[in-house]
């Protein structure tokens, strides 16, 4: 029998080992590297999902963290705090798109200060609320965009992403390599920009130009 505290040792090398392969492992492939067997290997993802809470997907042959759900522990002072919520307070009134990812983060944050600087928490909780108003433009087009170009970004991948021209109306195909996205306040839109393969050439996207009709297809990962 393991001892609890080598498993617990290898539980968190597992978690290492696939959030350093986004694309997920064999079983094989992760039991050569914990030096284990891969039927072992079942049990091992079995635990650390339940025990430390980690997402997992599996597809065919291969595991993987889910990388949309899994949360990252971050450890902030309160001049840290400060800085999140000045930035989230210039992106609650300087975006008008409904934004549930960022209200969350910082309702996470505010629940988190709420003994330790409860008027600092108040307004977090605000802004959030603000954030997931229902006067806010709701566009799931945006939305789904931008959280696949996140993945694209966190990950390292290409897009294949639709884009209309501002001037002609005509849509375009491209490759894209995201590696940056930012807030532009004027037109309260978003941009991102990246790499665009064969031939490659630096680009600027308007989110909001990301394939905005119906019948086309926004964005899609890569293999």
């Amino acid at each position: 029998m393991e001892a609890a505290e080598n498993k617990s040792g290898r539980l968190l090398q597992l978690r290492e080992i696939l959030l350093a392969h986004p694309q997920g492992m064999t079983r094989a492939e992760i039991g050569r590297k914990l030096k284990v067997h891969r039927s072992t290997i079942k049990r091992y993802v079995d635990e650390m999902s339940q025990q430390l809470h980690v997402p997992i997907w599996e597809g065919g042959n291969l595991v993987g963290i889910n990388r949309d759900d899994y949360e990252t522990k971050v450890h902030l002072t309160l001049h840290e705090s400060m800085a999140v919520h000045l930035a989230t307070r210039l992106m609650a009134t300087r975006m008008d798109k409904h934004n549930p990812h960022a209200a969350a983060a910082l309702r996470k944050l505010g629940q988190a200060l709420e003994k330790f600087a409860p008027q600092i928490s108040r307004h977090l909780l605000i802004s959030a609320d603000v954030m997931d108003d229902a006067a806010q433009r709701y566009d799931p087009n945006y939305l789904r965009i931008l959280e696949t170009l996140t993945r694209a970004w966190s990950e390292g991948r290409l897009v294949h992403l639709w884009h209309k021209q501002e001037e002609t109306g005509r849509i375009f195909e491209y490759d894209f390599a995201p590696y940056f996205i930012e807030p532009y306040a004027i037109g309260q839109t978003t941009h991102v920009i990246g790499l665009r393969k064969s031939p490659d050439k630096m680009l600027t996207f308007k989110l909001e130009r990301v394939a905005p009709d119906n019948d086309v297809e926004s964005a899609t990962l890569k293999k």
